[in-house]
């Protein structure tokens, strides 16, 4: 195997960690002190400072591109996301995050930019799609109190897979390259979502233990938005775009039975199901695609 080859693999490797990781940090976080506001928060606060030492050295997109990335990949993302982590389990962010997002990339794309999938492509949103409904019925399986909770916290998990569809297909339109991306869409959030924080939305910040916020902190503001970014586009770069999607499909595979020992969730089989599927529709929709 060529060096290049094996760099990248091993800064896939790392990337997947990341990511996986990603969910189960998260999960822990809704379970802890701080609201989903104040992990939005600490993602932003954290990465714009790591995006302005960053500034310099990236050519800005216009404005708009600019707002529309924060809008899509950043606050709409972030909200969402870290809302429903205080109210559904990690498994199903595994299905309904990066499993369900060739889905909603697909659909929003079709809809939006009339892009109709292949044969193959719709084999694969099939079993995607399969999957996403695997787990809407193991949640209302299980017939208690919980089960509106978790229902809305499944939505709010699709609602941040389309918006970072949305945002994926904005970097297709408006290609730059990924330091920009980050600084831009990091810088942007922090503008339009620290002073609505700092001034309109619960916070438990002040009795939040400084371990917990320090977890956060560094794991959404560092690792995620900057680490996993650069490491994901080294990768592609080294490996071609075709081999990094198929190894990322493993990601929500791995989160949910990490999930297990780590945060004490067990696997239903309706979610182990609903994993399989959209596993499967990740490596048939990444085939197809290359």
């Amino acid at each position: 195997m060529e060096k290049s080859s094996r760099i990248g693999l091993i800064a896939v490797f790392f990337t997947i960690c990341i990511w996986a990781g990603f969910i189960l940090v998260s999960r822990h976080g809704g379970k802890g002190v701080l609201t989903g506001w104040d992990v939005t928060a600490l993602r932003f606060g954290v990465g714009a400072l790591i995006a302005l030492f960053f500034l310099p050295r990236v050519k800005m997109p216009p404005l708009k591109v600019a707002l529309l990335f924060s809008l899509f990949g950043g606050v709409g993302y972030a909200v969402a996301v870290y809302l429903a982590f205080r109210m559904a389990p990690a498994a199903h962010a595994a299905v309904l995050l990066p499993g369900a997002l060739p889905f909603t990339t697909a659909v929003i794309a079709w809809l939006w930019l009339k892009r109709k999938p292949t044969p193959t492509q719709r084999a694969a949103l099939t079993l995607v799609f399969f999957g996403i409904a695997m787990t809407a019925v193991d949640t209302f399986s299980h017939g208690s109190h919980l089960t509106g909770m978790q229902m809305l916290g499944d939505l709010l998990f699709l609602c941040g897979s389309s918006s970072w569809a949305v945002f994926t297909l904005l970097l297709r339109r408006h290609p730059v390259p990924p330091l920009t991306a980050a600084v831009s869409t990091t810088l942007g959030s922090a503008i339009l979502y620290l002073p609505l924080w700092w001034l309109f939305l619960p916070s438990t910040l002040g009795r939040a233990p400084y371990s917990e916020i320090a977890m956060q902190a560094i794991y959404q503001g560092i690792l995620v938005v900057f680490v996993a970014m650069m490491l994901y586009a080294f990768a592609v770069k080294k490996l071609g775009p075709q081999t990094v999607t198929l190894l990322m499909a493993v990601v929500p595979g791995l989160a949910a039975l990490a999930a297990v020992p780590i945060l004490g969730e067990p696997l239903s089989l309706l979610t182990l199901s609903g994993l399989g599927a959209v596993t499967l529709g990740a490596l048939l929709g990444s085939r197809a695609s290359g």
